[in-house]
């Protein structure tokens, strides 16, 4: 599998990601605050990224197409801010945070932080690129249209407590180094959702207000892959097993090369979930 030929690789740019390579300045932090008040945008695409760091992103209901408070070390670190209107009513926001010299992981991990807030009233199309570091995402209230996270070295976040009144035609959510944690992401209303775990585990949680059919890919590294389905969704699985992995698989019957839950032809409501798996495994449990 990609993701096992990889993990080499990965452990180690994140041991080089450690090292001193030069003698570090002391961090000189300093305080960014931006907004926008929403215009006559129709949608918004924000586009985040950042090398070393914590990030947060919520809703706004004050009003605001977005706005952001970020501390950074100057030293080291370079953000770049940019908001463009691309036509159509739709307005691109850009977000960066990259490093500029070379830099000792643990001092600089927890000094960035940002906090993003993204209008609740327009469509919004996500897509976040974190390094090292931590990232949650409080996805309530927002109208999502699709969204994209990649995380490389740490621990992610997501959760939706709320319906999204918006179709979200696709989530993408790819784990490098570290755990993922998702939870609601029934509410997400999505018709297609891609897992890619690389190495450490994921627990995702589809609890929500279910409105339509969906399918899921699962693609499962090391570390394993647990999935919280509610009782009154009809599952199938199809599945490709590796030598080292087994699937977990409650109330579900084989039939052929599938397997079904119990309730999959009477259900309202039906995903497909493919999966391949690595040396964690794969589970499914009800709530």
């Amino acid at each position: 599998m990609k993701k096992l030929l990889c993990m080499g690789v990965i452990l180690g740019s994140v041991a080089l990601a450690g090292c001193d390579f030069e003698e570090a300045a002391p961090p000189q932090m300093v305080a960014r605050n931006e907004s926008r008040p929403l215009g006559d945008e129709k949608a918004l695409a924000a586009d985040v990224s950042y090398d070393i760091g914590s990030l947060e992103i919520a809703a706004d209901s004050s009003g605001k197409l977005y706005s952001l408070d970020m501390e950074y070390d100057k030293v080291g670190f370079e953000p770049e801010i940019r908001y463009d209107a691309a036509g159509a009513g739709e307005g691109r926001l850009v977000l960066k945070l990259e490093g500029t010299r070379k830099f000792r992981l643990r001092h600089e991990r927890r000094t960035n932080r940002i906090r993003l807030n993204l209008s609740e009233r327009i469509p919004l199309e996500l897509k976040v690129q974190a390094g090292v570091g931590e990232a949650r995402l409080f996805l309530s209230r927002l109208r999502l249209k699709r969204l994209e996270m990649e995380s490389g070295v740490g621990g992610s976040r997501i959760s939706a407590y709320d319906p999204n009144p918006e179709v979200c035609e696709k989530i993408r959510l790819r784990s490098g180094v570290g755990s993922m944690d998702a939870v609601g992401l029934g509410n997400l209303n999505f018709r297609e959702l891609d897992f890619e775990g690389g190495v450490g585990g994921a627990s995702l949680d589809l609890s929500g207000e279910w409105k339509q059919d969906a399918s899921l890919r699962i693609e499962v590294g090391v570390g394993g892959v647990t999935l919280r389905m509610p009782r009154e969704l009809g599952v199938r699985v199809e599945g490709e097993k590796h030598f080292l992995s087994g699937f977990q698989l409650e109330r579900f019957v084989k039939r052929d090369s599938d397997y079904y839950s119990e309730n999959y032809d009477s259900a309202a409501i039906r995903v497909l979930v493919r999966v391949q798996t690595g040396v964690g495994g794969f589970r499914i449990t009800w709530i």
